[in-house]
């Protein structure tokens, strides 16, 4: 069984880890010791097992359980312990101490644990964990197996797969994933077109229980088990699912073309405001404004607006366009609504066309009476509102309330979003967001970006002493520093986290022709061409696989300013890049007269070659754009130059290579 790894930097946590492979057998060989339906295996004393993890229990869909893997097959591991992704998070290599544990089966799955009674497999309790599961490095989180539902047997038990061509059966449509609040673990079915099918397996505890189950066609991924002789498969979180394709019969999913005569936005509201529920032949074309990746809007809406306004877009199931991207959408028949007093075009992604990625719209700066008094038209519309405070709680997620010298409104975060925890400035701040209406007025922001200037109290409050260059860090690292000096740098954030392109804690800035990449503790919301300041004062520089970052920073040490301008890439050739991947790391460089081999689609590792030298380009699985198809022929490629041991290219979208 073969496997890929995401590269995507990170770094063990602050003690020591099992770096030298102890491991004495495989896991196939391990699983080998059991025969199904028989009494727990006792496992031979000094054997060690090592894996990857790639379970995870952060959204609630595993309980107690690790499932890891090597490329010989995967295995489940049963522990009396809850969050144990905290730890044991996706791509940490583990070794298992077998000494005292015993191998056995639950119903045909195969598991390990303490000895119990019989074919019975206990948790290892929580008190012997430490003996028994050593921590290893962060290798970097499994790219799934991608197989079909008939390419499915034994052999494939407790590993991640990617199951293509699939869609859910046509009853469940109009469902949720599971019933939450105490409603009970559900079996879904999932089928493919030939009539094979799998259950997903989906608990009430899960964050997504409630999710809609989307109507259209595709992938699923997720830990394959068994229940006897029915396969089943477990999602880690609704992520996992991408079913945004048309289905076997032709119906649902989206990204095609869209046909007729644009539409302006404002003509949808008129329409409506005259008493028309039903959308006219043709589609309205705009960017849009919401934000998908910070989770500040229901996952099935979006926010879209073009020069004469905006309006809600509802799908029947969840959608991934990201903040920024220009789309088509379809007109012709679809119901005009309003919900909550907000106007939403209802219709299905069957109904969009992705034009690439476009030009955000410059928010209208008006105050708070303005808004009020044009709001019907400047519903679904950006607007920044200078000279303001914020005030009702302390962090982005309470009950809180913008006001100017003109009046005040309310603002809205929902309490799962990204950065509904991150504390908010005080004191005089500049707000940019979304005008909305849910029963009554109010601007909701996208991330924490929105909300400009003031101070916060937490981790030295971003920017404090004196301003540091990336240069000096580099210097630092060079001369043997493992901390960075007092004070703090400022630049451009070049990554972009909202095509998922990169890990949701990383990101790359860039100051001049010098950038770092930056591994936050947490999540974060800072979008491509913002200008940050970063307290670095005493926060640790290392490498993790060659790559240079600062490390274990706090979300707090970090002010949004304005705006920024992102930087000019720099025109380099493939040698050169890599001739002097120290100088050009972390920073946004551009390729010319290039060719791109090795696939299809961006997904995964392809060579960019330009007749200088031979560069991989790396992108992640989870990419919004990794199913998009790779321009054949001479191209030029936009890219952050970055490193996994060797030179290695990411780019933020497909619009990067041209």
């Amino acid at each position: 069984m073969s496997a890929c790894i995401d590269q995507e930097f990170d770094t063990p946590p602050g003690k020591d880890v099992q770096v030298e492979d102890i491991s004495t057998t495989t896991i196939s060989a391990l699983k080998a010791m059991h025969t199904i339906g028989g009494d727990g295996t006792p496992i031979p004393a000094g054997t060690v097992v090592k894996g990857i993890v790639v379970s995870d229990d952060n959204a609630g869909s595993f309980f107690k359980e690790m499932v890891i893997q090597d490329a010989s097959g995967g295995v489940l591991i049963r522990i009396n312990r809850g969050d144990l992704s905290t730890i044991f998070r996706q791509g940490k290599q583990v070794f298992v101490m077998c000494d005292g544990l015993n191998i056995g089966d639950y119903n045909g799955l195969i598991q390990i644990g303490y000895p119990a009674a019989g074919e019975n497999i206990d948790r290892i309790p929580d008190t012997e964990i430490d003996n028994h599961i050593i921590e290893g490095e962060f290798i970097g989180e499994i790219v799934p197996n991608k197989v079909s539902l008939s390419d499915i047997n034994s052999s494939l038990y407790s590993t991640l797969l990617e199951i293509q061509e699939v869609e859910f059966e046509d009853g469940l449509i109009g469902s949720t994933l599971a019933i939450p609040n105490g409603g009970g673990t559900q079996n879904r079915t999932v089928e493919d077109c030939g009539g094979d099918e799998i259950t997903l397996r989906a608990s009430d505890f899960a964050d997504f229980a409630g999710a809609p189950i989307p109507s259209g066609g595709g992938t699923i991924t997720g830990v394959l088990s068994v229940f006897g002789t029915t396969n089943q498969l477990t999602i880690r979180d609704f992520d996992d699912i991408a079913m945004d394709g048309p289905r076997c019969d032709g119906s649902g999913g989206g990204g095609g073309t869209v046909d007729g005569d644009q539409v302006d936005i404002s003509s949808i509201k008129a329409l409506f405001a005259n008493g028309t529920t039903t959308g006219p032949d043709g589609f309205i074309e705009g960017v849009v404004i919401s934000d998908v990746a910070s989770e500040n809007t229901p996952i099935r809406n979006m926010v879209i607006q073009d020069g004469t306004g905006g309006i809600i877009v509802r799908f029947s199931a969840a959608h991934t366009f990201p903040i920024g991207q220009k789309l088509k959408v379809a007109t012709n028949g679809v119901e005009i609504s309003e919900f909550n007093g907000g106007l939403q075009v209802n219709t299905t992604t069957a109904g969009v066309e992705d034009l690439g990625q476009g030009i955000l719209p410059t928010a209208r700066v008006a105050t708070i009476e303005d808004i009020l008094a044009n709001f019907d038209a400047w519903e679904s519309t950006l607007v920044q509102v200078n000279m303001a405070e914020i005030t009702g709680g302390s962090t982005f997620g309470d009950a809180n309330e913008i006001s100017d010298a003109s009046g005040e409104l309310a603002t809205f975060v929902y309490n799962d979003a990204v950065f509904s925890g991150d504390e908010l400035p005080t004191g005089e701040v500049t707000v940019t967001g979304i005008v909305s209406e849910f029963n009554v007025a109010q601007i909701i922001l996208r991330n924490k970006a929105d909300v400009q200037g003031g101070t916060t109290g937490g981790g030295g409050g971003g920017g404090g002493g004196d301003q540091v260059s990336i240069a000096d860090l580099r210097t630092a690292f060079a001369g043997g520093a493992g901390t960075a000096p007092d004070g703090f740098i400022e630049g451009v954030v070049i990554s972009d986290y909202t095509t998922m392109s990169v890990n949701s804690q990383n990101l790359h800035i860039q100051d001049g022709d010098r950038g770092i990449a930056i591994r936050f503790t947490e999540p974060h919301s800072f979008p491509l061409g913002a200008k940050i300041k970063v307290n670095v004062t005493g926060t640790e520089l290392s490498e993790f696989n060659g790559l240079l970052q600062l490390n274990f920073t706090e979300i707090s040490q970090v002010e949004s300013n304005t705006a920024g301008t992102l930087p000019t890439p720099i025109v380099v050739t493939v040698g050169e890049l890599t001739s002097n991947l120290e100088q050009y790391e972390s920073t946004l460089i551009k390729i010319e007269g290039a060719m791109i081999s090795g696939g299809t689609t961006f997904e995964g590792g392809l060579d960019v070659s330009d007749g200088t030298g031979t560069v991989e380009m790396y992108t992640r699985s989870s990419s919004t754009f990794a199913n998009s198809s790779v321009p054949t022929g001479t191209v030029s490629v936009t890219a952050i130059a970055t490193e996994f041991n060797d030179p290695s290219l990411t780019i933020r979208s497909a619009s990067d290579v041209n």
